[in-house]
């Protein structure tokens, strides 16, 4: 998830309307985690000694998931296993078997001989949590006195008593930091061009949004290369994809096409003399993979002989361990276990380990068996009982770990099902898994969500020859418009006939010929807009036109009449003194007052430093003619005194938060005295202004 906010020009928040006509960036997206590389380890060498101790390699290689191998750098190389490790063997043979004697310690006697207070001594606790999560702090322990038995005492040295409290650099407050612009998603006509944007301290430690100042977030979208596209076709870009990987390396994908002025698709070939085509494919890299973590190993199980040697492994994302392991490959799971042995016990009898059977899967984890035989010096068989005390070896063990692989399976299409007009045919669809065994493969039908990718299609249409048409419809001359000034109807008969002539009801519906139609007299006509207005007289000054909106004629301000996108405006009568806007600069020292009786004072115990404070006043407010709101957002006929701008109807403050007014917005109406609205009454006030503006 992510936050998605509209902002102005300056970086301020803005209402969501104002951003409508832009398409919104999702909060959310799907993410799918792909295997990236991880360490495979090769068996271990054979003791470097015969007796003692020694030590023993192995070879430490990253491989894909395909068990290729690739580049050191694809693995985590905090995660690298050990290539090395010591090795036991039986005790070597002694030169002498004298005893040596252990020298008694000097001082064993003289602790006892000394005081009792010289036992006692300061004790610490642990330091606890920092007092600030930024910007500096003070830690604080438990320092006591205490005796060579651990209790009280208060006989310690109070020259050399432990600091109780101590400062701490918790590291300073997190700020906003946002990369470079990435690439328009256009080369023309405008597109969408994005950055990071993330709250984080100067060394990297990343934060969540509402731990830096919401309001001053700078913007991570704009419109960029808004120029006209020329006549000529031109490549079109799409915005990239995610990437492919959620950790590791992956790929970020686009379309790319050739497009006329109008957005039509072109062939490809009218564009490649023009500029090269933009590229579709780019490298990208996730966060860092889920890795298996492992602790030390354990003791040898048996002082002498075989025994075995445990650790823990668990999988890792991060800081954090993952529950069940799933988010860590199975195949590349370091053994939790292994042989060992000290030394050679004194007995006649021993295992002897049988070769493996062959696995009962070829993936997706199978297991296999092997015999065991007790044996005696002899190397003759014997019972089991005389081997009790030796370990006995694993007869069973897991293999063949790594995933199966799935694949479609596709049937026959049927015949058409239909003899004329248009039809489909179908086709059965099913996921298999597939085992390899020596040169044959076999099938297993499986759930349909362990294929990957899109399934087939299971349906595709089919287009025979039209089907013979038995009844047509006939239709009449359209009669005279049903006024003479403004938008009527026109009308005309129309009949469903059959080969003979004669009525019928069996036509279909679908394409029926319509039996009435607008019609329109130009003799009383007003234009709908400004920019019709400068296509019928040709560039003229910027002033006050009717249009015909919603069958009324309105009093319209046309602005920007000699460009090319005229613009319209409603005028404010009552002037820009009484049409403000203001989001209040100061802020209470102590928030929980309410003083001067609900009012706002500005010489209060007060600090202005309120980021988002301003005011704007207001001498016309732009309308979208297409939706019919108010664009509150358009800074052309407004002024703002001191601050960031403040979008008409917009209001607000953090001065107080117990109770008091919350709400400085004033909007004149177009006759009468100005009014105060709340947040939920300044929408419904806005359209106001254009009913007054009607003329009937």
């Amino acid at each position: 998830m992510r936050y998605v906010s509209c902002r102005d020009n300056q970086g301020g928040v803005a209402d969501e309307s104002a951003c409508a006509h832009l398409l919104k960036p999702p909060a959310r997206e799907v993410c799918s985690v792909v295997a990236c590389g991880q360490w495979k380890v090769l068996e271990w060498t054979v003791c470097s000694v015969t007796c003692g101790q020694g030590k023993t390699t192995r070879q430490v290689v990253c491989v894909n998931f395909s068990e290729q191998e690739v580049e050191a750098s694809e693995c985590d190389s905090e995660d690298r296993p050990a290539t090395e490790q010591a090795c036991a063997m039986s005790q070597c043979p002694s030169r002498s078997t004298e005893p040596r004697l252990v020298p008694s310690s000097p001082n064993t006697s003289i602790r006892n001989n000394l005081p009792g207070s010289q036992f006692h001594q300061w004790r610490t606790g642990p330091w606890g949590a920092c007092s600030s999560t930024c910007a500096g702090g003070f830690q604080r322990r438990v320092v006591v006195c205490q005796d060579e038995n651990g209790y009280p005492a208060n006989s310690c040295e109070e020259r050399s008593r432990p600091n109780e409290q101590r400062s701490c650099e918790a590291g300073p407050c997190p700020q906003w930091i946002y990369g470079n612009w990435g690439e328009c998603t256009k080369p023309c006509g405008g597109g969408i061009k994005t950055r990071q944007v993330v709250c984080q301290r100067p060394n990297g430690e990343l934060f969540n949004d509402l731990s830096c100042e919401i309001h001053d977030k700078p913007s991570d979208r704009e419109q960029c290369n808004t120029q006209p596209c020329s006549s000529s076709p031109h490549w079109n870009t799409d915005p990239w994809s995610s990437c492919s990987a959620s950790c590791g390396s992956g790929f970020k994908s686009r379309k790319v096409s050739c497009v006329t002025r109008s957005g039509r698709p072109a062939p490809e070939e009218n564009c490649q003399h023009f500029s090269p085509r933009p590229s579709k494919q780019r490298r990208c890299r996730g966060g860092r993979c889920p890795k298996w973590k492992t602790g030390e190993w354990g003791e040898c199980s048996a002082s002498c002989g075989d025994g075995i040697q445990q650790r823990e492994v668990f999988c890792q994302l991060d800081e954090l361990r993952s529950p069940a392991e799933s988010g860590c490959a199975l195949r590349s799971r370091p053994a939790s276990s292994q042989s060992c042995r000290l030394l050679d016990c004194p007995s006649r009898y021993r295992w002897r380990e049988g070769a493996w059977q062959k696995c009962s899967k070829s993936c997706g984890s199978g297991h296999r068996h092997r015999a065991l035989q007790c044996l005696d010096h002899n190397q003759q068989e014997v019972h089991e009982m005389y081997c009790v005390n030796q370990i006995r070896p694993p007869y069973i063990e897991s293999c063949n770990a790594h995933s199966c692989d799935f694949v479609w399976i596709t049937g026959e299409w049927t015949e058409c099902s239909a003899s004329c007009g248009q039809g489909y045919r179908q086709r059965l669809i099913s996921c298999s898994e597939v085992q390899v065994e020596m040169e044959n493969y076999e099938y297993g039908h499986q759930s349909l969500s362990n294929c990957l990718g899109t399934p087939p299609e299971s349906y595709m249409p089919c287009n025979l020859d039209p089907c013979p048409s038995l009844q047509e419809w006939r239709v009449g001359i359209w009669g005279q418009c049903s006024v003479s000034c403004g938008n009527g109807l026109m009308e005309r008969t129309v009949q469903c006939v059959s080969a003979d002539g004669q009525e019928s009801s069996r036509c279909p519906q679908s394409p029926m010929p319509e039996a009435r139609k607008v019609c329109r007299n130009p003799n009383c006509y007003l234009p709908s807009s400004c920019l019709e207005i400068q296509s019928m007289n040709g560039p003229v000054s910027d002033s006050e036109h009717f249009l015909r909106i919603q069958g009324k004629a309105l009093k319209i301000y046309c602005a920007g009449m000699q460009t090319e996108t005229p613009q319209e405006y409603i005028t404010l009568t009552t002037g820009e003194e009484e049409n403000f806007s203001e989001i209040f600069g100061f802020r209470l020292n102590d928030p929980t007052q309410c003083p001067a009786n609900g009012s706002r004072r500005e010489d209060c115990d007060c600090r202005r430093d309120y980021t988002a404070a301003g005011i704007t006043t207001f001498f016309r407010v732009r309308l979208d003619l297409s939706k019919m709101h108010i664009i509150t957002t358009d800074w052309k006929f407004a002024k703002t005194h001191e601050g960031k701008n403040v979008p008409f109807a917009t209001a607000g403050d953090c001065y107080s938060a117990a109770g008091c007014p919350q709400l400085y917005v004033l909007i004149s109406q177009h006759r009468g005295d100005p009014q105060s609205f709340t947040p939920r009454q300044k929408k419904e006030q806005l359209m106001s202004h254009i009913t007054d503006e009607l003329v009937n």
